[in-house]
C-alpha cells in the first residue's frame, strides 16, 4: 500500500504532503482545484509521461512511500538494481525539471524511468477515463483471467509452458536435422572415404621410420656385401693366409708361448692373443651369416617403396605425422557415429509429434479452464454492472483459439504461444440488443470506469496490485447508482487500498479517509493544497458537494444521513452510534 505521497510544484499544487491509509480514501474538491493533479503526481511515480502543465519549476518532484510484503516482486527488482529496502518500505522519487530530463530514484539509487513503468502494474492498478491499462494490453487481460482461475489453472498453465519449451526444442532439432541433412551427408561421405583410405593402408605406429631403415639397407645392398665380405677376409680366411687377423694373432700367440718358458709374464699375453683368435673367428662367422642373409627378394624394395608412398600420401592428407593420421581416423569414426545419430529423421519426427500431441492436450485443458473462468467472471461482472446504473449491460470474457498465423507453433490450424493457445478479450454490450464489442470501442469514459470497478471488485482476491486508483468512476451517474458505486468501492477497500477522485457525496460518504484539494491565493498566484478532513469537516464538504454551499443546514443534515448510511454499510450499528454522537456535535 501507499503510505505517503509528497508533491512539489506539480501543476497547480505547490506543495502537499499526503499520508494515505488502508481502506477507501476519497479525494474531492471544487472543479479546477487540482484533484487530478494528485493522480497525475502518482502517475509520474508509475513512469507516466510528463508535460509542461505538470512540471512548473526546476524543483518539480514527486515522492512516494510504499509498504510492501517481504516477498513482493518489486522489492526484489529494486534490490537487483542496487537499491535499498528497509523492512519492506520502498521509496520512489522522480524529479522533473522544466525542459529537462526527469531523474528517477528507487531505494536511494538512480534508475531509468522504464523501471518505474515496468513496476507500475504490481504497485498500483489505475483506472481513469483515459487511462485503461488493462484495455491496451491483450496479454494483461489473459493474465487477469488466469489469476482469477486459481491454483488449478496456474498448475496447468505451468505444465503447458514447460511442454511448450520442450516442443519448441523438438521442432528446432527436427528442423536442424532436415536443414543440415545434405551438409551432414557430405561430411559423412568425406569422413567415410578418409576412413576407408586409411583402413586400406592400415598404418601402424612408427611404421614409417622402420620402413625407411629397411629401404636404406636394400638400396645399398652391394656396398654392404662388399664391406662385410672384405671385413670377413681380414678377420679370418678359410686358407689361414697371412692377411688374416686370426692367423696373425695365432702366430703371435705361438711365438709368445715358446718365450713364456723363459718369462712367465708372457703367458698371460699369449692367452689374450688366443682370445683374439677366437673373437676374430666369431666375428668372421657373424659376417659370413650377415653376407648370406643379404640376398633379398627382388620385389621387396619396390614393395617397401610403394608402402612408404602410401604412408606419405596419408600424412599429406591427415598428418603431418603418422600418429596424426591415426588420431584423425579415431576422431572421424566417432564423428561419423554422431552424424548417423543426428540424421535420425524418423526418430526426431516421432519425438516432435509426441511433444506436439502432449502440448495440444495441455493447451486444450488450459483453454477449457480459461473458458470456465471467463464464464464465471462474465456472470459476476454483469451482476455488478446491474447495480452500477448499467442494468442492460452484458460483460463477456471472450476466450478464442489463437489463429495459426499468430502462434509460434501451429498444430491442427491452431496457433500455440508460450502461454497457451488462446486470445482473451474483454467485451461488453452496454445496451440491450447490442452486440458485444471490445470495451474501448463500445463504452463511454464513465462506463469504462464503472466496468473496471465491477471487474476489480470481482477480481479483488486474485489481483496482483494491492492499491487501486479510480478517477471519476462515478461520471454520469447519481442517486441510487452513486450509492451502489460507493458500496462497491467500500467492498473492494475491505481487502485493499483504494483511492478515488469523485464529485459525488454518495461515494465520498463511504470513505475511511477523506482528502480535499483546496485553492489558496496570495493575491497574485493561486495554488492548491491537500487537506485531510476530520468528521465535522467531512459534513461541511459533503454539504458543499450536495448543495454547492457548506452552510446549508438541510445539506448538512443530508450529509449526515449519507455518512450514517455508509457507516451502517461498512461497520454496522456500533459505528452508527458513534456517528450519532458526532452528528449531534455537528448540529450544535
Amino acid at each position: 500500500m501507499i503510505e505517503f505521497l509528497g508533491i512539489k510544484d506539480v501543476g497547480v499544487i505547490s506543495e502537499a504532503q499526503v499520508e494515505l491509509s488502508t481502506g477507501l480514501t476519497v479525494l474531492t474538491g471544487e472543479t479546477g482545484a487540482g484533484k487530478t493533479m494528485v493522480l497525475s503526481a502518482l502517475n509520474l511515480l508509475l513512469g507516466g509521461k510528463t508535460s509542461s502543465t505538470l512540471a512548473t519549476s526546476d524543483l518539480t518532484q514527486v515522492q512516494g512511500s510504499w509498504q510492501l510484503p517481504a516477498d513482493h516482486d518489486v522489492l526484489d527488482k529494486v534490490l537487483e538494481a542496487g537499491g535499498r529496502v528497509d523492512d519492506g518500505q520502498l521509496i520512489l522519487t522522480r524529479t522533473v525539471p522544466v525542459g529537462g530530463r526527469s531523474r528517477c530514484v528507487a531505494g536511494g539509487v538512480s534508475v531509468p524511468v522504464s523501471y518505474f513503468t515496468d513496476w507500475a502494474e504490481d504497485l498500483v492498478s489505475v483506472h481513469g477515463q483515459s487511462d485503461q491499462a488493462l484495455l491496451r494490453k491483450p496479454g494483461r487481460q489473459r493474465e487477469v483471467l488466469d489469476q482469477f482461475g486459481g491454483d488449478e489453472l496456474a498448475t496447468i498453465r505451468s505444465q503447458y509452458e514447460t511442454l511448450f519449451a520442450r516442443t519448441l526444442a523438438a521442432d528446432a532439432a527436427l528442423q536442424e536435422a532436415l536443414t543440415g541433412r545434405q551438409a551432414r551427408a557430405q561430411e559423412a561421405d568425406s569422413l567415410l572415404a578418409g576412413l576407408q583410405r586409411i583402413e586400406k593402408v592400415n598404418p601402424q605406429p612408427d611404421e614409417d621410420g622402420e620402413l625407411a631403415d629397411r629401404a636404406k639397407r636394400l638400396e645399398n645392398l652391394d656396398h654392404l656385401f662388399e664391406s662385410a665380405t672384405a671385413s670377413q677376409h681380414l678377420l679370418s680366411n678359410d686358407d689361414d693366409s697371412a692377411a688374416s687377423v686370426s692367423a696373425n694373432a695365432w702366430q703371435a700367440a705361438k711365438h709368445l708361448e715358446f718365450a713364456a718358458e723363459l718369462d712367465p709374464d708372457l703367458a698371460a699375453i699369449a692367452a689374450r692373443l688366443r682370445e683374439i683368435v677366437v673373437l676374430a673367428q666369431e666375428v668372421g662367422s657373424d659376417l659370413s651369416g650377415y653376407v648370406s642373409n643379404l640376398d633379398a627378394h627382388p620385389d621387396e624394395l619396390a614393395s617397401i617403396q610403394g608402402r612408404r608412398a602410401d604412408l606419405t600420401a596419408l600424412k599429406g592428407l591427415y598428418g603431418p605425422e603418422l600418429t596424426d593420421v591415426i588420431t584423425w581416423s579415431q576422431k572421424a569414426a566417432a564423428r561419423l557415429v554422431e552424424l548417423e545419430q543426428a540424421d535420425d529423421i524418423e526418430g526426431l519426427t516421432q519425438a516432435r509429434d509426441v511433444a506436439r500431441s502432449t502440448l495440444a492436450a495441455a493447451g486444450d485443458q488450459l483453454h477449457q479452464l480459461r473458458r470456465s473462468a471467463g464464464d464465471s467472471v462474465s456472470s459476476l461482472v454483469s451482476a455488478e454492472l446491474n447495480g452500477l446504473a448499467m442494468p442492460d449491460a452484458r460483460f463477456v470474457v471472450d476466450v478464442q483459439r489463437l489463429p495459426s498465423t499468430a502462434g509460434d507453433l501451429t498444430i491442427s490450424d491452431v496457433g500455440f504461444g508460450p502461454h497457451g493457445c488462446d486470445v482473451v478479450e474483454l467485451l461488453i454490450s452496454a445496451h440491450r440488443g447490442a452486440a458485444a464489442a471490445p470495451l474501448a470501442r463500445s463504452a463511454s469514459g464513465g462506463e469504462l470506469s464503472r466496468v473496471m470497478l465491477a471487474l476489480e471488485v470481482v477480481l479483488a482476491d486474485s489481483a496482483s496490485a494491492s492499491t487501486f486508483v479510480f478517477d471519476e468512476v462515478d461520471a454520469g451517474v447519481g442517486g441510487k447508482a452513486a450509492v451502489e458505486i460507493g458500496r462497491r468501492l467500500a467492498r473492494l477497500a475491505a481487502n485493499a487500498q483504494v483511492l478515488v477522485v469523485t464529485h459525488l457525496p454518495q461515494v465520498a460518504a463511504f470513505a475511511d479517509q477523506h482528502l480535499v484539494v483546496r485553492k489558496e491565493s496570495d493575491g497574485h498566484v493561486t495554488r492548491s493544497g491537500v487537506i485531510q478532513l476530520d468528521d465535522q469537516q467531512r459534513v461541511k464538504e459533503l454539504a458543499r458537494m450536495l448543495a454547492g454551499q457548506d452552510e446549508s443546514s438541510h445539506a448538512a443534515a443530508h450529509a449526515i444521513e449519507l455518512l450514517d448510511l455508509a457507516a451502517l454499510e461498512r461497520t454496522g450499528v456500533a459505528d452508527v452510534r458513534e456517528r450519532g454522537v458526532r452528528s449531534a456535535s455537528a448540529k450544535r
